[in-house]
Parts: C-alpha cells; sequence; structure tokens
C-alpha cells in the first residue's frame, strides 16, 4: 500500500493558521518552475484584491491533449486556510470571502514590469486546504459558470484538498522525502516521535543524511538543474513541517534544535562542495536560514518575557535536579539568545542595542547565569564577554566575568567542585546528589579557566590576576587552551588525522572537534618563580597569533554560522575567537 499520499493529506490537513498555507504554498510552487511575483508575505496589510500569490508559468494542470498544455501563463492564485479552508456559506459570502475575492482577481489588474505580462492568458486558482461543503455547492458552481464561462477570457480552477495532496505528492515529497520505504518510515518516525525528546531524533539526522547524499554534486553549466532546485525546496519544505508540527505542541525549542540541525547540515553539504561562493545555490540556502531567523523570532517572543522576571528560566516541576537543571536551561538559553542578537546584527547593526538591553536583565534575573558546572560553558560566557565588547560596555564585560570567577570560587571552596572538564551534566548530577566525585569527572584541568586567565589579562585585572592564580595554584588545576592543528601559522599541520575535510568542514559536521592539540600554560616564571602580571601579559600577547584562520564561512558572508556549529556540536570556541577582539596595552 502506497502511504505517501496519506501522509501528505494527513499533514496538509493539518496546516490550522492560513498562514501556514501561504507559506508552503509557493514552495510547491517553485518546485514546479514557476516564477513567482508576489507572495502574501510581501502584501501583508494591503489589499490583495483576490491574488494572494501572482505568478508566471507553464500550464501542465490541465490533460495533456488539451491544446492550452504547457502554455504559459500568468496566475493569480487566492488562497485559503485556516478556518477558511473549506468552501461553505460561512467562507463564500462573508466579507473579503470566496465571492469577493475571486470577483476582484478578475477585475481588478496587478501591475508589474514582467515583460509582457499583460499579454499572457490569465488563469485564476482558488488553493484550499479542505473541501466544498454540500450547503453550498449548487451556489458555488452557478457562480463559477457565470464569473468563468469555458469559453471567456479568465480560466479558472479550485485545487481543494485532493488537488493539492496529488500535487505535493508527485511534485516535492515525491522528489526527495518520500521517494522509497526507507525515507517514508523515517519521515513518520520523525513526526510521530517528535515531542518525545527535546534532543534531535537520530531519526532526523538520518534523513537529512540521506537527502543529501541522494544525489552526487557535478555542477552545471547555467541553471540549477531541477533535481537539486527539489532538494533545496524540499528542504524549506521539512523546515516548515517541523515548525507546524512543534506548533502542535506548544514547544517552539523542537522547532529550534531541529532546524538548527538542518541549517548546520545544509552549510557543511555546500562547503563539502565548495559551493559557498556560488551565488545560486547560497541564494537557496538564505531563504531557508531566514525562515531559521523567523522561527528563532518567533521562539524569543514567546519565552524572552518569562527569562526576564526574576529566576524565569527556573522549572518549579524538576525538583532536585533542578539545581543543575536551572544553570544547563539558563547557558543555553543565553547561547541561542546571543548567537540570535549577532545574526540579525550582521544585517541590522541597530538590532543590537536593545538586545543588550535585553541580555542583561535575562543575567540579573537569572541567578545562575554566571555559575558555569560544565567546561562548555565557556561558549556562553565567552559570547556574553564578546557581545559587551562589541558595543563597547566593558564595564559589563568585567562585572560579569567577575561574577564568574566568583561562582567559580565558591563552587570550590563550598562544595569542591570545579566544572567538568569532560561536559558530562549526569556526573554533576551525581557529583551534587552524593558529595561524591563520580569516577569520569574530571576538574584537575580547566580550559575555561584558562580562557577566564586570557581575559583577566585583556581586561587588565591585575588584582584579580592574583587572586585566581593563588587559586588555580593552590587547587593544583592544570590549565590549557584546545588549538587546531590546521592554522595558517600551524607548524603541526602534518598531525592533521583526517585530511579529506578541512576545519570547517569537521566544524559542521562533529560533535567536540578534536583534530588538534591541547596548548599548556603556566603560572610560573621559569617553572617555579612568581610570573607577575605584567610578564603574563606578554605571554598572552604572544599566543595571540598562535591560532589564525581563513574561513571560507567568513568569506561568504556567514561569520554567525561558525559561532552556531560551536554552540550545536558542543565544540569549545577557538582561541581567535576572544583573542582578536582586544589589544593590550
Amino acid at each position: 500500500m502506497n502511504t505517501k499520499p496519506i501522509i501528505v493529506e494527513s499533514y496538509l490537513e493539518s496546516l490550522t493558521e492560513e498562514s501556514e498555507l501561504n507559506r508552503i504554498f509557493p514552495i510547491l510552487l517553485t518546485s514546479l518552475s514557476f516564477e513567482i511575483l508576489s507572495k502574501p508575505t510581501e502584501n501583508k496589510g494591503l489589499q490583495e484584491f483576490g491574488k494572494d500569490i501572482i505568478a508566471v508559468g507553464k500550464d501542465i494542470f490541465v490533460d495533456e491533449h488539451d491544446k492550452c498544455y504547457g502554455k504559459k501563463k500568468r496566475f493569480y492564485f487566492e488562497l485559503k486556510g485556516g478556518r477558511d479552508k473549506d468552501v461553505s456559506k460561512e467562507t463564500f459570502y462573508k466579507n473579503y470571502g470566496i465571492q469577493q475575492s475571486l470577483t476582484e482577481a478578475k477585475r481588478v489588474e496587478f501591475k508589474t514590469d514582467y515583460p509582457d505580462f499583460d499579454t499572457l492568458p490569465k488563469k485564476i486558482i482558488l488553493v484550499h486546504n479542505g473541501i466544498i461543503k454540500g450547503n453550498i455547492r449548487d451556489v458555488y458552481n452557478g457562480f463559477i459558470s457565470q464569473e468563468f464561462p469555458k469559453n471567456g477570457e479568465v480560466e479558472y480552477d479550485r485545487w481543494g484538498i485532493e488537488r493539492l495532496t496529488e500535487l505535493f505528492s508527485d511534485n516535492l515529497f515525491s522528489a526527495y522525502l518520500l521517494t522509497d520505504q526507507k525515507t517514508t518510515k523515517l519521515f513518520n518516525k520523525v513526526l510521530i516521535n517528535l515531542n518525545a525528546s527535546n534532543s534531535v531524533s537520530n531519526d532526523f539526522i538520518e534523513l537529512l543524511d540521506i537527502l543529501f547524499k541522494k544525489e552526487k554534486w557535478t555542477g552545471y553549466k547555467s541553471n540549477l538543474n531541477r533535481k537539486w532546485i527539489l532538494l533545496f525546496e524540499t528542504l524549506k519544505l521539512i523546515s516548515f513541517i517541523i515548525y507546524t508540527e512543534a506548533k502542535e505542541y506548544n514547544n517552539y525549542n523542537l522547532s529550534k534544535e531541529y532546524i538548527t540541525h538542518l541549517v548546520l547540515r545544509y552549510w557543511y553539504w555546500i562547503l563539502n562542495n565548495k559551493l559557498e561562493e556560488d551565488k545560486k545555490v547560497v541564494e537557496y540556502y538564505m531563504q531557508t536560514l531566514n525562515f531559521y531567523f523567523s522561527v528563532l523570532s518567533e521562539y524569543f517572543q514567546r519565552t524572552l518575557p518569562i527569562a526576564l522576571i526574576l529566576n524565569g528560566l527556573s522549572s518549579e516541576h524538576s525538583g532536585r535536579y533542578e539545581q543543575i537543571g536551572y544553570t544547563k536551561r539558563t547557558f543555553e538559553y543565553i547561547q541561542f539568545f546571543c548567537f540570535f542578537t549577532n545574526a540579525i546584527s550582521y544585517y541590522n547593526p541597530e538590532f543590537k542595542k536593545d538586545s543588550i538591553k535585553h541580555l542583561i536583565g535575562i543575567i540579573n534575573s537569572n541567578s545562575v547565569s554566571m555559575r558555569p558546572l560544565v567546561d562548555i560553558n565557556s561558549i556562553p560566557i565567552i559570547d556574553v564577554l564578546s557581545l559587551f565588547v562589541s558595543v563597547g560596555d566593558k564595564k559589563s564585560a568585567i562585572n560579569y566575568l567577575k561574577g564568574v570567577i566568583n561562582s567559580l570560587k565558591d563552587g570550590k571552596e563550598k562544595y569542591d567542585r570545579l566544572p567538568d572538564a569532560h561536559n558530562n551534566y549526569e556526573s554533576v548530577i551525581r557529583f551534587t546528589v552524593t558529595s561524591k566525585k563520580p569516577v569520569y569527572y574530571s576538574d584537575s584541568t580547566s580550559p575555561l579557566l584558562a580562557v577566564i586567565m586570557e581575559y583577566i589579562a585583556l581586561f587588565d585585572l591585575d588584582d584579580e590576576y592574583d587572586l585566581i592564580r593563588k587559586f588555580i595554584i593552590d587547587n593544583k588545576i592544570d590549565l590549557g587552551i584546545f588549538t587546531p592543528h590546521h592554522g595558517i601559522n600551524s607548524k603541526s599541520k602534518h598531525l592533521i588525522q583526517n585530511k579529506e575535510q578541512d576545519l570547517e568542514e569537521q566544524l559542521f559536521s562533529k560533535h567536540r572537534f578534536n583534530d588538534g592539540y591541547q596548548h599548556d600554560f603556566s603560572l610560573f616564571k621559569d617553572f617555579h618563580g612568581e610570573l607577575c602580571f605584567k610578564e603574563f601579559k606578554k605571554e598572552v600577547l604572544k599566543r595571540k597569533s598562535e591560532f589564525q584562520y581563513e574561513y571560507r564561512t567568513d568569506k561568504a558572508g556567514f561569520p554567525f554560522l561558525r559561532d552556531l556549529a560551536h554552540i550545536y556540536f558542543q565544540t569549545p570556541y577557538f582561541s581567535d575567537k576572544w583573542r582578536n577582539e582586544i589589544n593590550l596595552k
């Protein structure tokens, strides 16, 4: 039994808001090689006169023997979804309902500079993810016969749920997503188990891998092959499906996590095929990336008011786990907030001003925002410091750094605990509950403290240097910063294990990238002598150029994506993240 049409129909019927149909329908048109001239999102708040989407394309929606088959036409699509998805007495007669919309679509012309647009045959199509109710069928048929006679100048068609299911099944889902039993099964499992966990499922990861590996990139001459366009449109479709399904659970964190994986996997494919400078491919990527930004925007619109109230990111239902869960949740929230701020500010610098105010509010409202429990919490800590530095707010940066330092000292002095260098929250939970350090808990080495020491030098905090230096020496803590072998000035390139992928390709595809070495450094002079603050600053300055790299992602115009890869794959920031920000005096 072919279950694909059932899956597609069920999904299309689940679109409960008109805006959802408005977003997904253009994806279908693009896959059918239509040139879209106007979309509903572009006309929001404007009277559309029954023309939600205006497009130009070949009419392949009639019988193949019809003389009009394959003829280029101008299409006016009127979309009705959500509560208006069915053709009923209410939706037909109401103000701006079906009758009014179709009449205006016929009589009010659309102005465009598209060549010879006015000379093309006109076809109006009512698109709705529902059915015609029996109590309006005769009236509807009579209206259509009168307004759109078969031999008239304007053609008409209606695409209800059955027609939409057929079109989506044949022209989009079947191209990549539901091509065989395996992808169909994986897609089903993803949707069924979507709310089972807040982490991205292995089924989703495998599904994307299959889609990206289905065809081998061979390039193109002037225009992208349809198979690649279908792949890119399918990725947009998957993003939207995940978003709409997560909304059903009122869980916007799900769509954030899943689409994060998708945009990173997508960019990895681009890097792997050396396409980051291909304008056509990057343009398609931007469409998916922009949708991701819209998802993040909605996520923060809904969660930020909560995050700004006192202990707003805590949960009263987590019991004893909340001692750890509150901190974990807060740092994860902060790092995505910082990423979103940097990404949007890259295109709109003014956005950063308000975001910084909100960031300060999040930190002040959530008491654990300066209390790292695992070493990878260095990512949000560096993000916060970098954002403050980028707007010239050195005072806030120093205050935050001091707060982190005090939390580290208190944790060690009160509980004999420093952040776990193995980044295992389960070990931290066991340690907290039993007061006994698990065998795999590691805090004798601290990359986080190494980063903090360099920030102390960068901010010229001599008092904090003496305090933390003594703390590190007394507790016999080793300091080290991970450095990839791939740097421009690297003398260890011969030790690179993965010769097939460069640094970025690994960064965008692997959890906890480790193709490098741990650079340990000492707080002693000549092994035993005291290293004063001035001498320590000189040592930090020497290390500034230790790791430098020319990122293809930055050159392509997406530097913020590297931060997202570090966040998602839990790879500590490379030292160029903070060493390039402030010049030592």
